[in-house]
């Protein structure tokens, strides 16, 4: 970092650059941090192309109007340099211009050395908010110059671990309806980056109470909505999702109590967000699944027999939740990710509901649910959890619930850990063997073959061979 800053301040002839905002506040803070925000007094596009021109990168343009632009870096430790135009004549007028206290600061590039003794603050209470631990507007009119400003106070303190103050709390619920002016794209990045952090739970609580999840998220007003009789939660449907979410936060960083056996694996399977989009985790997407796994409960509700159900709740829910996250432009990897959980979130509680889970019923549902086998434990135990605290909660079939999950994703990694078996067989054998032609009856076949393979009930050719036969058999299939 120290040689990409002097390489900058060597560009930097004839131009006041300074470090601002975030950048500045994680240095004084000794945090680790994402990027090097910067301000110029002029020409902030022609100095910007000077700058990704002497290091090879791709300049992007973040903001035309607001003259902001985003160098993206080969650097694994700093992959972006944000440069912008200084809002006003002078630094101490940019910062007048930021959005919360803990932000207002800067620097000027060519001090970073001793950028302590030098540090410019335009507020005087930016220190003891950074030693309190609080989010702070500027202005009464923070919210209304960028409303996006609301979702990143909870950003902030999801990140930094801080608690946004009553003013600030108070301004949001005044200011809630200016969020549907914000570009969507902007909107995913900030509720994603929220939800990714690992407390996180309070913070959309309070996020709930300001009016901003209803107000980005229809189906969040509809789960409301939504009468308290078809649900045992006092609070409804939106209490139980919430619940579930709860849940989902607390084992996931406590995968050590819950899986004392797995739990390096699960870390690592759950750390593995290389596959989704910008500020888009693993975690942030099972907490959002379990946010939405019930929400089309509301439309498929039945009495019948005295008894409520929900049939079919869970397709129906996959429909919906993947239109919403289409809506926030989402990324097809993400998307595909919550929508397969939402649509198999029952699965689980149907291989526990008898009183023991065979070695065929197990197979068939990790070779169904693939590498997302954990991902749906951990969904359904959280939706187990929610019922917790309720009457209706048995402690007996829950303990037999978490034990089964537990005996399972201990089968699941000893199975993805061991050396695969030998192909024994394939289709073109079988179609060979039995005069068929392709189609998803050699598919079937195969699989039940491969099945009893595993099982260990057929360990070559042969065996398997004889098994399809006799499938075919009772199948009425002539041979």
């Amino acid at each position: 970092m120290r040689n990409i800053i002097k390489k900058i301040n060597s560009l930097s002839q004839g131009f006041d650059v300074y470090a601002v905002g975030g950048f500045a506040r994680d240095l004084l803070m000794e945090r680790k941090h994402k990027d090097i925000d910067l301000v110029v007094n002029k020409n902030a596009l022609k100095y910007s192309k000077q700058i990704a021109n002497a290091f090879n990168s791709k300049l992007v343009v973040l903001d035309d109007e607001s003259k902001s632009y985003r160098i993206i870096l080969k650097d694994k430790v700093i992959p972006n340099i944000d440069i912008s135009l200084f809002r006003g004549k002078t630094i101490e007028q940019d910062l007048q211009d930021r959005d919360f206290t803990i932000n207002a600061m800067a620097f000027s590039l060519k001090s970073f050395e001793n950028f302590r003794q030098n540090i410019i603050l335009s507020q005087k209470d930016t220190v003891k908010d950074l030693k309190s631990k609080i989010i702070n507007t500027i202005s009464p009119k923070s919210f209304k110059t960028d409303p996006l400003r609301m979702l990143r106070a909870f950003r902030f303190a999801a990140e930094l671990n801080f608690k946004l103050s009553k003013k600030t709390l108070l301004q949001i619920k005044q200011n809630v309806k200016l969020i549907s002016g914000i570009a969507v794209e902007r909107i995913k990045n900030e509720i994603f980056a929220v939800l990714s952090a690992k407390n996180s739970v309070n913070l959309v609580d309070e996020m709930d109470k300001c009016g901003l999840l209803s107000k980005i998220f229809p189906l969040i007003k509809e789960m409301k909505k939504s009468r308290k009789k078809y649900y045992y939660h006092p609070g409804g449907l939106f209490q139980h999702s919430f619940e579930t979410m709860e849940a989902i936060e607390n084992i996931l960083n406590n995968l050590q109590k819950f899986f004392p056996i797995n739990c390096i694996e699960l870390q690592e399977h759950f750390n593995d967000s290389n596959a989704f989009s910008e500020n888009v985790t693993k975690m942030g997407l099972l907490k959002f699944a379990a946010l939405f796994h019930d929400n089309a409960k509301p439309e498929t509700a039945k009495f019948e027999n005295g008894k409520i159900h929900f049939l079919e709740h869970d397709k129906l829910g996959s429909e919906k939740i993947r239109k919403t996250m289409l809506s926030l432009k989402l990324g097809k990897k993400d998307v595909d990710y919550v929508t397969f959980l939402v649509e198999h979130h029952m699965r689980p509680s149907v291989l526990t509901s008898e009183n023991m889970v065979t070695k065929r019923a197990s197979l068939k549902f990790f070779r169904d649910i693939g590498d997302k086998t954990p991902d749906l434990f951990i969904v359904s135990m959280a939706d187990w959890y929610s019922y917790k605290k309720l009457k209706i909660s048995s402690s007996k079939r829950l303990k037999f619930q978490e034990k089964y999950v537990k005996n399972l994703l201990k089968y699941y990694y000893e199975l993805k850990n061991t050396k695969p078996l030998p192909k024994i067989i394939d289709g073109n054998m079988i179609m060979e063997k039995f005069n068929l032609n392709p189609g998803p009856l050699v598919g079937e076949l195969l699989k039940i073959a491969t099945e009893a393979q595993h099982e260990g009930t057929v360990t070559d050719s042969a065996e398997a061979l004889k098994l399809i036969s006799s499938k075919l058999t009772q199948m009425g299939k002539k041979i």
